[in-house]
């Protein structure tokens, strides 16, 4: 393998783990060509796609305050090939409470921003009881471009937080815009609230239909990259870092094995103390709104430096 090769999938290198998906070679004759690896790329984006010969696949994409990892399984279709991708359950819009004694009667909500800003015009609602509001108030302003880590709410009486409910503006195909995507939360006993986005599954699973010409990879029509072959080093971090998470239950990616908060408490328990974290909530239910329930000024109206 020529080091033009290595180095342009030294990233994979860098994550390799020890485990892996091993499996027989299982490609046909006519998804053979497909095997290997495909790069996209500008001054702003970067883009891969790796196809195995297990019939996995591996997409990256890098571009501004974007990252996206998937991964998933591929095979033969009429004259190319579809690539559908596989998640594992997860929220759109992760939700973690804690009590904090101070906070007693009140509820304070903290919205992560970089990560909110990837949804399409969030919106949020709180409510005494479980009966699903009709309206709900967008979280920013339409078109913000500036964005900080963290937005608070001023505390509010706890009586009327029982439920909280956090969603989008759900797209088709076309990015056209459908209606809202709600999510609904049972407050619990926290009293202190932080709440974000998951793009890996707020998006569609990607399902694209590709084909190979003149060793060029095509996808959905356009021309993505020339084929390279994989090195064995590289093969194993894809498998472990992209493929495995997706496809096996409970699977964690090396990056979030052996944590630094892991440490932290193996540090703490050995001093006997107990460190407390924020626990994450479970949705009650997804339901859906008409997008003119969208309404009301923006929660954090902002302004664009």
């Amino acid at each position: 393998m020529s080091q033009h090769h290595s180095s342009r999938y030294a990233p994979w290198v860098a994550t390799l783990a020890a485990a892996c998906i091993t499996s027989a070679f299982a490609v046909t004759p006519a998804e053979k060509p497909y095997v290997g690896g495909y790069t996209q790329g500008s001054v702003d984006t970067r883009s891969q796609l790796m196809l195995l010969d297990d019939n996995t696949f591996c997409f990256t994409f890098m571009g501004g305050s974007l990252d996206m990892l998937a991964g998933g399984r591929w095979k033969a279709e009429s004259n190319g090939v579809r690539l559908q991708e596989v998640r594992q359950n997860g929220a759109i819009f992760p939700a973690f409470g804690k009590q904090l004694a101070e906070q007693k009667g009140s509820v304070a909500f903290d919205f992560h921003g970089y990560s909110l800003s990837n949804a399409t015009s969030a919106v949020f609602a709180t409510s005494s009881d479980d009966a699903l509001p009709t309206t709900m108030r967008p979280l920013f302003k339409a078109g913000q471009n500036n964005w900080s880590e963290s937005y608070k709410l001023p505390p509010l009486p706890a009586a009327q937080v029982r439920y909280f409910y956090i969603g989008d503006v759900e797209v088709d195909a076309n990015r056209q815009p459908k209606h809202l995507r709600v999510m609904q939360y049972r407050r619990g006993d926290a009293n202190t609230l932080a709440v974000g986005y998951d793009q890996a599954f707020g998006n569609p699973p990607l399902d694209l239909k590709a084909t190979l010409k003149d060793n060029v990879l095509h996808v959905e029509g356009s021309r993505f990259g020339k084929r390279d072959e994989l090195p064995e080093k590289v093969l194993e971090s894809i498998r472990a870092a992209c493929i495995r998470p997706a496809l096996v239950p409970g699977a964690k990616r090396p990056a979030e094995e052996g944590s630094e908060e892991e440490a932290q408490d193996k540090a703490a328990a050995a001093l006997g103390k107990v460190v407390v974290r924020n626990a994450p909530l479970v949705p009650v239910k997804t339901f859906y709104l008409p997008l003119a329930a969208m309404q009301g000024t923006p929660y954090f109206p902002g302004t664009d430096k």
